[in-house]
């Protein structure tokens, strides 16, 4: 009986990750939401191609589903795939078929990424400063909340919702039952601007460019640690035990490009850092998600998804 073994071909550049072909549609402008997770298929958001790519981590197979609009992120939530046009349409994906089957027009004049949580899909509108609340089953504009200048990011937990802007570096909180907004704190970070936000062992985690990763109480604001990851982090998300953190060098994190210098991994009870990678070549990271102990992120730029162990 014949042997054969298995190799998975991995691109020079980042070594120890199993990567799959995806779309390099990034464009000029950099998506930063790209990426959804459902089960072990990944659902790319390609704005230069106007189309949404579903991707098996297991096999690599690939379809794809064509969109009217340029969709800058995808989510995977309330029962289905969900996509942000750069027009402020979202679409509804069939998880199983890939088909669209609604479109919601927001009337959003600058939209910019996309989540879910209190039963509803949320989004934030860069040029109003506000945060949209949208019914997914009747399929319309709830309510606006003013929030501030650059609302980027959003976390839900126990009827709350945390919003962080990266223009007027305030953290926001919303009660979702009756959508009124308080300002919890200013951060202060000279120079920066905090982009991305996750809830992990009780605390909320900041970092951004020129931000380092700061671990907030949620009921305070207070910044209960300061943990060095390099110059700026890219994203940040949770995963098991660990908070996982693309950072960047000073030319990219300057520009606001979204190219890796290293992969940070945050352990939630010590605070301790490690890193598990460093790219060899460029590799830029447009989206991130946790899966199974480790995260799975998208490169539009060089058309992969890169899967990294826990």
């Amino acid at each position: 009986m014949a042997l054969f073994t298995l190799v998975v071909a991995v691109p020079a550049g980042v070594p120890g990750t199993q990567s799959r072909p995806a779309c390099a549609g990034a464009g000029p402008y950099w998506p930063t939401e790209t990426l959804a997770l459902r089960g072990a298929t990944a659902w790319v958001a390609c704005k230069e191609e106007s189309r949404v790519m579903r991707v098996s981590l297991a096999t690599g197979a690939r379809r794809t589903t064509a969109l009217q609009g340029s969709p800058i992120a995808v989510l995977n939530a309330l029962g289905a795939i969900w996509a942000l046009d750069s027009s402020g349409i979202v679409s509804r994906l069939d998880a199983d078929s890939a088909k669209v089957t609604a479109r919601i027009q927001t009337g959003m004049a600058g939209p910019y990424n996309l989540w879910a949580g209190a039963g509803s899909l949320w989004s934030a509108d860069d040029r109003s400063g506000e945060i949209v609340r949208i019914d997914p089953a009747r399929r319309r504009v709830m309510t606006r909340i003013h929030v501030g200048d650059g609302p980027a990011d959003m976390v839900f937990r126990d009827g709350r919702a945390w919003v962080v802007n990266h223009r007027d570096l305030a953290v926001v909180v919303i009660d979702t039952s009756t959508n009124r907004p308080r300002r919890l704190v200013t951060l202060s970070v000279p120079n920066g601007a905090p982009e991305r936000l996750a809830w992990a062992a009780g605390s909320l985690w900041v970092t951004g460019r020129g931000t380092d990763l700061l671990r907030l109480d949620p009921e305070t604001g207070a910044v209960q640690k300061t943990i060095e990851i390099g110059v700026g982090g890219i994203d940040v998300v949770a995963s098991a035990s660990a908070l996982w953190v693309p950072s960047r060098n000073a030319a990219a994190d300057a520009r606001g490009f979204p190219t890796m210098s290293a992969l940070r991994r945050v352990d939630q009870a010590t605070n301790a850092v490690t890193t598990p990678l460093k790219p060899k070549g460029r590799v830029d990271v447009h989206g991130l998600a946790p899966y199974r102990n480790g995260v799975v992120f998208a490169d539009n730029t060089g058309g992969r998804l890169y899967t990294v162990p826990g």
